[in-house]
């Protein structure tokens, strides 16, 4: 792998890692896109299987739906 592929490689696997610490429930990271023509990464998020009953218990036992998904684009600088 060249250094740019590596450097690729390890931004998708902290999105990965780090995404998920910014819910107060369960989420997946589906696909991480690099797009060299912007210099941004973007990355699909959507509910994981225990979303629906961590955020029933958060609201004091509603019925809570969760479905979906979200997208999040980050632009790369440098440093």
């Amino acid at each position: 792998m060249s250094g740019v592929e590596e450097e690729i490689a390890a931004i998708r696997s902290r999105l990965r890692e780090s995404i998920p610490d910014l819910f107060g429930f369960d989420v997946v990271v589906g696909n991480v896109q690099y797009d060299a023509n912007t210099n941004t990464v973007s990355a699909v998020v959507e509910p994981g299987s225990e979303a629906q009953e961590q955020l029933s218990r958060t609201f004091g036992g509603v019925q809570a739906k969760a479905g979906g998904t979200m997208e999040f684009e980050f632009g790369a600088t440098r440093e």
